[in-house]
């Protein structure tokens, strides 16, 4: 048996375990190694390990000494994948970020501004930084607050999150990587099929949920047993994917079963749906339905990232989610959108502006909450 130390934490809707870089082996395989056996991958139940057996619970956080000059400490994102011995160090999560930010606090890494700690976060799979504010309280994280989030049950104290330094982060280039808010695209088995191509802090596809035979009254769990409606939003991952150069035709059916990039999203009006709580959610209570999807399988709540990218997007003239949520946004550079997902409602606040013909973000926030779980050694044989 070897042990590595480890805390597990909460970070908005998903859970991960963290580990800190100086107590593992350098980048590469062996590195993977270690993380698979904490996990127990491959193995759908990971019965033999920490993971959580659920796409938002097969996470792992490697953190660090900042890396970056204006960052307090690193943190690097891995999709532990469940079914084959794989790690995803390609993408970034955004409900981890917020737990990341809560490590940096825990272990005092970023420097007081009021009653709350700004710690800059060094996101290493992207390049980029997050400024977080975490709520302080005698020195440690606040744990109590009024704020909730949908999918986690009660509230928390509030951690703001700011990715509004990750535009082009995903693939290298600029917002929009076909400098088109809306392409046409041909789809094997859908056909012609219009959609918005958007690298806000994951690579983002979005598409109408009407032109994908999306039931916006169904719950998520039957959009998952929908095998025909899966491997239409997959085949789309597919076709844009190609399209883009992320990888190619030889490629795609491999490398798209490991990789949650790119999250592919369908959105709609809002409409009232009943949440995975039970909870009843009124159309009145958000400004557009969305429902992401990757790696075969529907998110149970909302991508970090993917809320940051979708505030983003409404403010993106000609883009299929400002043309659901257009009326609210085309008049102002800052707004808070709120997004109808399955596990409730999340708001993001973002700035978005045209400057000498191109998109500048000035900021994408979102409200998280984060909690310690666990604090020790994580064994493995």
């Amino acid at each position: 048996m070897r042990s590595v130390p480890a805390k597990i934490i909460r970070g908005g809707s998903s859970k991960g375990i963290y580990l800190w870089r100086d107590d593992l082996p350098p980048e590469g395989s062996a590195r993977d190694a270690v993380v698979l056996k904490v996990f127990g991958s491959p193995d759908r139940r990971q019965i033999d390990g920490l993971g959580g057996a659920d796409k938002l619970t097969s996470k792992v956080a490697v953190m660090g000494a900042p890396t970056r000059d204006d960052c307090d400490i690193d943190y690097h994102f891995g999709q532990v994948n469940t079914e084959l011995p794989r790690v995803d160090w390609r993408a970034n999560c955004g409900n981890l970020s917020a737990g990341a930010a809560l490590y940096g606090a825990l272990i005092g890494a970023g420097r007081m501004e009021g009653d709350r700690m700004r710690v800059n976060v060094h996101q290493v799979n992207t390049g980029r930084k997050l400024v977080s504010y975490v709520p302080m309280e005698n020195g440690f994280p606040a744990v109590n607050g009024d704020f909730s989030i949908g999918g986690v049950p009660g509230t928390g104290a509030k951690i703001d999150v700011d990715f509004g330094d990750f535009a082009g982060s995903a693939l290298g280039g600029t917002i929009l990587p076909t400098g088109n808010p809306i392409d046409r695209i041909q789809v094997p088995g859908v056909g012609l099929l219009d959609v918005s191509i958007v690298d806000m802090a994951n690579f983002l596809i979005f598409v109408r949920a009407s032109d994908i035979g999306m039931d916006t009254a169904a719950s998520i769990f039957d959009m998952q047993a929908d095998a025909a409606l899966v491997a239409r939003l997959e085949a789309v991952r597919k076709a844009v994917s190609v399209h883009v150069g992320f990888i190619t035709e030889d490629t795609a059916d491999e490398e798209l079963k490991v990789s949650t990039n790119p999250l592919i999203f369908a959105v709609a009006p809002p409409c009232d749906y009943q949440a995975t709580n039970s909870l009843d959610v009124a159309a009145t209570q958000h400004d557009i339905f969305a429902r992401s999807l990757a790696r075969f399988e529907f998110s149970k709540a909302y991508p970090g990232s993917g809320a940051a990218g979708t505030a983003v997007a409404a403010g993106i003239s000609g883009s299929l989610v400002h043309e659901v949520v257009g009326d609210m946004v085309q008049t102002r550079r800052c707004y808070d959108l709120r997004v109808g997902h399955p596990g409730g409602v999340l708001k993001v606040s973002a700035e978005v502006q045209t400057e000498d013909g191109g998109i500048v973000v000035r900021k994408a926030v979102i409200g998280r909450t984060a909690r310690l779980l666990m604090d020790g050694n994580a064994y493995f044989r």
